[in-house]
């Protein structure tokens, strides 16, 4: 009884790990290059209320989008790259899809996080979180741990 009992323990063990452990070995196929909120700062006088003591003479500076640049490290072609960005808190999904040749870099810019508070350039954190392949295969990265 006692032998059937660890067997099974050790089997569920290895169906509940295989997958992170494979996933786990297996690097990015897309390198991120460059990931950067893009700044936007109004140079004209517009005035709006402002708590503290009336408009401000160049307005607030906010967000205005996201730059992201990476390169397809492999040799298939990809069609379609997740990105997980989070800044200031807010975390999004960032989607580009097209035609991604290996060895060739990528440079794209997307609306997520504009007209945030403008808290500088880098995100929290920029990382690929799936990438799916022209050929039907898709690689996709461990989930982010909780806490």
């Amino acid at each position: 009884m006692r032998i059937v009992k660890v067997a099974t323990a050790a089997l569920t063990l290895a169906f509940v790990a295989a997958p992170f452990a494979a996933n786990a070995q297996t690097p990015p196929p897309i390198q991120i290059t460059n990931c950067e909120v893009a700044q936007y700062m109004p140079t004209q006088v517009r005035p709006f209320w402002y708590p503290w003591g009336g408009p401000r003479p160049y307005g607030s500076i906010y967000t205005d989008g996201l730059n992201i640049s990476y390169v397809n490290r492999t040799k298939k072609v990809a069609d379609r790259v997740a990105f997980a960005v989070n800044y200031r808190g807010d975390a999004e999904r960032v989607v580009d899809t097209g035609t991604f040749s290996p060895g060739v870099t990528i440079d794209h810019q997307f609306g997520q996080f504009t007209g945030l508070a403008y808290l500088g350039t880098q995100p929290n954190s920029c990382r690929v979180a799936a990438v799916r392949f022209s050929d039907g295969t898709v690689w996709r990265a461990q989930p982010m741990p909780r806490g």
